[in-house]
């Protein structure tokens, strides 16, 4: 029950931050793999050297929940949040073994 609870808080955090303050760096609320692996699947390229602005993060990865993102859909909201970080953690994990495979192979 714990768990959820500071899950809720999370995607709570994150549609409140990512209406609120949409100019703050990315990297205040997501680990450096979970924004570089949402950006390497959202747009096939590396990720940029500084974090994008939290607002963009946040719809980006509201996307991958089913957020459309059109001009009068508003902010994205926690489900479609929820949705996507799901799909982002899978992508971070996926992206620590690839890069732990690469440096490892030598």
């Amino acid at each position: 029950m714990v768990i959820y609870l500071i899950i809720a808080w999370r995607i709570l955090s994150l549609v409140t931050w990512g209406r609120d303050c949409p100019d703050l760096p990315c990297d205040v609320v997501f680990d450096i793999e979970e924004w570089q692996a949402a950006w390497i699947v959202a747009h096939r390229s590396p990720p940029p050297d500084a974090p994008p602005p939290l607002g963009q993060m946040v719809r980006l990865i509201a996307g991958f929940g089913g957020f459309l993102g059109r001009k009068h859909d508003g902010h994205p909201g926690p489900k479609a949040i929820w949705e996507g970080m799901q799909k982002v953690r899978a992508f971070a994990i996926a992206l620590e073994a690839g890069r732990a495979a690469y440096f490892n192979d030598g």
